[in-house]
């Protein structure tokens, strides 16, 4: 905190404080109830933490607005807040199986009129809370369905947390629960997470229809609710997310800026049709999508679907038979992130290289997995071969490809075309590559680190799986060292004692490779 910014002694206490905060305790912000709750070492951290808070204000007058500030801003439960009305609050059942899915918690009432002194005590410490993270699926306590009721009757359209910046919820109970998370939402909300449990493999009776009925119309009043949110994540289970996303993009407030949609593998297609919607989202910059699109091949695809200010995409599963995922299109988009590009032939990934290229021509950042959508081989080719119309992306920045077959080669060709082509490269991360030889086309060398070390000055990070030192090598090794500002070399099948000598006089002076203690015996350098 600057001297400017010190008025009061409040806050100088509010700075102190704040290093109680859980994550500067925890490193992370509030994880799952059920997650956290399998380390014992952050539960008993935990606990510390919240009685250091509860002790400090009740110490002085000074100490305790900032202390409860710290102590209610993260919540993992309504319990506590509706604790502060005991015993207006009451446990009606305990250990009580419930209707949906036949779990067994405890259930509490939350009556429909609170006296006076009640009501400014519960408002008191909603204020505080800036994030309420219900997550589990299984949750340890349950309200009566009455008791959503209630909080119609008590609050009205205003907020119960009426400072709200974070809301994550899973929600189990369409009818009562998914509505209630509407007196959650506040305009001052940013991020809301929700996760739709709708468990039809352990209900009695098939509740997906009434979920299918619901959603749309909490997606519409959400958004007109929280007219500041800026991140929406939706899980939608096993629910069919055409309607809930025509629904989004029609009601969506303008702040919208992240957008993560996921469903369980199996559930029904989004049509093309809500798909297209998608060009509604003109703010939309990052863009997580798993969800199956329709693929009816009498349907002809058309030609794009602009997003315009798009700049991050994350895709975790790339399939051929998805081809709508091919007509996104951004000419801003950074960084592109595909967690596997199932693939049955080279031609398909030649063609989904292109694709890229062409529909994200300023990409900086590019992450991808190769994996065989089916147990047939494939010829083996080398990487250039297949990622050739990626060596247009002149401001590739960070480039990171991987594959468990063994389908591609990379040798000195391939890295001497990547460094010419993307002379800004910081990170470049290549593994799962076979080792056929050692000619200079199927393994790297001394001519492929002298092409990165000359053309590339700004890379500080490089992985690969295989670097040898071949006889005729010895020529291209510079005269004078050079000087070249690689950090972190990775040599994922290890390196001999002797090249790795050689590369970091020659090229790489700043890396540190440790030798692997094998039986007492010093052999293969590899990465600290």
């Amino acid at each position: 905190m600057d001297q400017q910014s010190t008025l009061l002694n409040v806050d100088i206490l509010d700075e102190i404080f704040q290093w109680f905060d859980y994550e500067v305790i925890h490193g992370h912000p509030l994880m799952d109830l059920v997650t956290f709750k399998g380390y014992k070492s952050s539960r008993d951290v935990e606990v510390v933490r919240r009685r250091s808070l509860a002790s400090a204000s009740r110490v002085c007058k000074a100490f305790h607005e900032p202390a409860l500030r710290v102590l209610w801003r993260q919540l993992e439960s309504l319990m506590p807040l509706f604790s502060v009305i005991e015993p207006s609050f009451t446990k009606v059942q305990e250990d009580a199986e419930q209707p949906y899915d036949g779990s067994f918690c405890d259930t509490y009432h939350l009556p429909n009129h609170l006296s006076a002194r009640e009501w400014m005590r519960l408002r008191k410490y909603a204020t505080f809370v800036r994030t309420l993270y219900i997550s589990s699926a299984v949750k340890p306590h349950r309200l009566t369905p009455d008791s959503w009721k209630s909080m119609t009757t008590l609050f009205g359209d205003q907020p119960v947390c009426p400072n709200l910046r974070m809301l994550k919820w899973a929600a189990e109970w369409p009818e009562t629960e998914l509505p209630g998370i509407l007196h959650f939402l506040s305009s001052t909300i940013e991020k809301v997470l929700l996760i739709l449990c709708t468990h039809p493999e352990r209900t009695s009776t098939n509740l997906l229809p009434t979920w299918q009925a619901v959603v749309p119309g909490i997606i519409e009043k959400m958004c007109k609710r929280a007219t500041r949110l800026s991140y929406l994540t939706v899980c939608t289970d096993e629910l069919d997310a055409s309607e809930l996303l025509t629904a989004l993009s029609l009601s969506h407030p303008p702040t919208l800026r992240g957008l993560q949609l996921y469903s369980q593998y199996g559930s029904p297609t989004i049509g093309l049709t809500s798909f297209m919607n998608m060009a509604r989202f003109v703010g939309l910059e990052s863009l997580i999508w798993d969800a199956p699109i329709e693929r009816d091949s009498t349907v002809s695809l058309p030609t794009a679907l602009e997003l315009h200010n798009l700049r991050h995409l994350r895709i975790p599963i790339y399939r051929e038979c998805y081809p709508a995922y091919g007509i996104i299109t951004s000419a801003r988009l950074q960084s592109l992130h595909i967690h596997h590009l199932l693939y049955a032939s080279i031609a398909y990934v030649q063609q989904t290289c292109a694709t890229w290229a062409r529909c994200f021509p300023n990409l900086e950042v590019l992450s991808t997995r190769l994996s065989l959508s089916d147990e047939r081989p494939v010829p083996t080719c080398s990487l250039l071969t297949v990622a050739s119309p990626l060596l247009a992306l002149h401001k590739m920045r960070s480039f990171t490809i991987a594959t468990m077959h063994g389908s591609f080669t990379i040798g000195d060709t391939d890295l001497e075309a990547l460094s010419v082509a993307w002379p800004s490269l910081c990170e470049l991360y290549i593994s799962g590559m076979p080792i056929p030889d050692n000619s200079s086309a199927s393994t790297v060398g001394m001519p492929g680190l002298l092409s990165l070390a000359t053309n590339c000055p700004n890379l500080t990070a490089l992985s690969i799986n295989h670097i040898v030192f071949r006889s005729e090598d010895a020529p291209v090794l510079p005269a004078v060292p050079m000087n070249h500002g690689l950090r972190k070399l990775v040599v994922i099948h290890g390196i001999l004692p002797d090249v790795y000598h050689i590369i970091r006089e020659k090229f790489f002076p700043k890396i540190n490779l440790q030798p692997h203690d094998y039986e007492g015996e010093c052999g293969l350098y590899y990465a600290v």
